[in-house]
Order: structure tokens, then sequence, then C-alpha cells
């Protein structure tokens, strides 16, 4: 039987807190990187929205100190409208396409305070009204507003068609002292800022994943060392709440424990298994205190020791051993009926007189007395049993020691091997 086999402290605990941390770096990591790379494209993509607008506006105030001519005409009042005659539309729209041209303006549109339009480099639609444009609202009202969209086809101030373009479309207020009089709307290509703005968002994500990767992968790596020092840690405080420090088998607490958790499972393991049994052995070495007085303390640590590791040879591996108290001991048989518990008591009592215990070179003859007791149908009281293994052993004691004995449920008469 070994029990160093099952004395091993559950180390899932420390195991699955380092799979969790290195899943929640993971995710850490992802949702910084995403955010980041997203955050960039934001301030990057607003940046060329708001300059774009910056020089749409500065386009659109030098078309109106240039075209002045073309662009007002004086009202009943004598102030200046925002008017352009037919006859002049050639003039102003070449006078606009050559003035353009440098600029990446791919499409303008003039608006008078009525959102009608007076002029556009698409002629067919001149003479257009525009009711339902918020965004030309905004400009009329005095506000410039810009937005950034993505075009599958567009055609330029050169009549060309251009695909996958992206363009900022800005509305431009016009003004007349305080008073808004129209609006322009201004589309800027920008298509050449899109890689730009990609190669930028993929070296930042690429360094920041870098540096993300090397700080989580050293604070694991603390962390790991860490974890392994508190394993070793609960390794020692389990063996010293487990194991008995002189003879390497289950303390009191331990052996006890695992007969509970065997008894508990009983029902189950019966409903499984029509025949299944649990039996157990109290075990009492025969005139401990003379080995001691005797031999010395010393003398009698190595038969304790020697004693564990001779029943230990003797049963199954899975049996399980444990110092019940001083010189006594306890062992849990698993699926073992009251017949082989008998047997296996015999086997060990033999084990341990035919063969004498050795300390200094000097043979210590000893012998044991055990008590058998094995968990009755619906029987899930742990103490009972025991307590009917203990009376066992005391009946064997009282018989003359160096043998196992019993004690009947029903009938509480002693019988012994």
């Amino acid at each position: 039987m070994s029990v160093e086999a099952d004395t091993n402290p559950p180390k899932g605990n420390v195991q699955l807190l380092l799979k969790k941390l290195v899943a929640v770096a993971c995710f850490s990591i992802i949702i910084i990187i995403a955010g980041t790379g997203y955050g960039i494209y934001r301030v990057y993509s607003d940046q060329v929205l708001r300059s774009a607008e910056e020089d749409a506006a500065h386009i659109a105030a030098v078309l109106l100190v240039e075209q002045e001519d073309l662009l007002f005409t004086d009202g009943t009042d004598g102030q200046p409208v925002l008017f352009v005659y037919p006859m002049s539309l050639d003039t102003l729209d070449r006078r606009f396409r050559r003035f353009l041209k440098a600029f990446e303006i791919v499409k303008i549109k003039i608006y008078n305070a009525d959102k009608m339009i007076i002029f556009s480099s698409e002629a067919a639609l001149i003479g257009d009204t525009d009711t339902g444009n918020l965004r030309l609202e905004r400009a009329l009202q005095g506000s410039p507003d810009s937005h950034h969209e993505n075009k599958e086809a567009f055609r330029d101030l050169a009549n060309e068609e251009m695909l996958d373009v992206d363009v900022v479309e800005s509305y431009i207020p016009i003004r007349i002292g305080n008073a808004v009089v129209g609006a322009f709307e201004i589309y800027a290509d920008v298509t050449r800022y899109r890689k730009e703005i990609v190669t930028t968002v993929i070296n930042s994500v690429f360094i920041l994943g870098i540096i993300l990767v090397g700080v989580f992968g050293v604070s694991f790596f603390f962390v790991k060392n860490a974890s392994t020092h508190v394993r070793e840690a609960q390794d020692k405080l389990h063996v010293l709440a487990t194991i008995d420090a002189l003879t390497g088998v289950y303390n009191r607490g331990a052996i006890v424990d695992r007969a509970r958790k065997e008894i508990s499972r009983i029902d189950r393991r019966r409903q499984q298994q029509n025949d299944y049994s649990l039996s157990f052995i109290m075990l009492d070495i025969d005139h401990f205190k003379k080995v001691n007085d005797t031999y010395g303390h010393l003398a009698g640590d190595q038969v304790l020791r020697d004693m564990a590791l001779r029943i230990q040879e003797t049963v199954r591996d899975y049996d399980q051993l444990g110092r019940y108290g001083g010189e006594e001991f306890l062992l849990v048989l698993p699926d073992e009926s009251f017949e082989s518990a008998v047997v296996a008591a015999e086997r060990v009592r033999q084990a341990v007189r035919t063969r004498p215990f050795m300390y200094n070179d000097t043979p210590l003859p000893v012998t044991v007395s055990l008590g058998i007791a094995t968990s009755l149908s619906g029987e899930e009281n742990l103490d009972i049993v025991l307590q009917r293994a203990d009376e066992g052993l005391y009946k064997a004691k009282a018989e003359g020691r160096d043998r196992a004995a019993w004690v009947e449920p029903s009938s509480a008469c002693l019988n012994k091997l």
C-alpha cells in the first residue's frame, strides 16, 4: 500500500489560478491591443477629418474672395446677395476646376440660404433644393459640419471615375458680415491617408503587443515562481497535517477523515455492486510499554516505524493505514467482506509474530492484537463501526493477546480466530 500516492495535496488550486491568470492576461492583452488600435484609428481619422475641414474652410474663403464678381450680386437694399447668373455658370465652373485641381477636391456645390443649389461641379444638380439635409441645416445655422465616408465609385472634377475612394464631405457656412447667406459643400479626396492610418495602427499595435507580452511575461514569471513556493509550502503543510512524522502513514485525523469518506460513499457503491463491503481493523502492539522500558524509546520508535512498513507490505495497495494512537493503528479495507477482513487480520498478525523486529542487531519479539468490524447495510455512522472494532481489539487482549477478535452486532458475543 502506497501512502505517498494518496497524500499529495491537491495542486489544482494553484495550477487553476495560474491558468486563470494566463487567460486573464491574454484577454487583457487582446482588449488593450484592440482598444488601443481602435483608439489610434479614431484619433488619426478624426485628425484627417479636422484637417480636411480646415482646408475646406480655407479653400471656401479664397473662392469667395477670388470669385466674388461671379458669386454675388447687389440686392434691392444695396447689400450683396449670393447669386450666380446662368450665363456665368460655365465661367465659374472653369475657374473652380482650375483652382481646385491642386487641392485634391473632387466635387463642390454652393447652396443659397433657401437650400437651393446655385452651383455644382455636377451641372445637372443646379437648381435642386435639398430640404432634408440636416448637415446642411447645421451649416446654414453657422456651424461647419464634416463627415468621413468611403465611396465605391466617384467621379472627380475631370469627370473621371474613381473607385474605392475615401472622401471628407464638408459643409462650410458662407457669411456676409454676421449673416449666413449660404454654404459650400466640398468633397476632399483623403484616400492617400488610408494606408498611412493602417500602417500607423499596425505598427502601434505591434509595438504595444510586444510591450504587453513582455510585461505580462515577466509578471507571470514572478507569479509562477511565487506560486511554486506557495505550492511547496502547501505540500509541507499538507504532509504535516496528514502524515504521522514517525511512521510515515496517515495520522489519526487523516485516517479518520478517509474512513468517513469511504463510509459516506458506501450506499452508492453498494448500488453499483450488490456485495460491496467496507471493513476496519484496529491493531495494537502487545506490551509496547515493556519494549520502551526495556530497550528505550528509540527502540520503541523503531518498532513503530517497522510495524507500519510490515503492515503496508501485507495489505493491498489501495487499503489505507493510519496511526490511530500511540502504538495503535487503524486499517481501512475498501471492498473487503468480514470474512476477507478476518483473513487479512490473520495475515498481518502472522507477518508480525513470525519475523522479529531488529534494533541495534538485537531481535525484538513483537506481537499484535487486532479488532475487526464490518460496516452493515445502512450503517453510515463511522463511530459505531469503529467502536465495534475497538471492542474487538480489547476482547483480543482479554483473551491473551496475539490474536484477532470481533464483536457480533446482534448478540455482542465474543468470537476469536
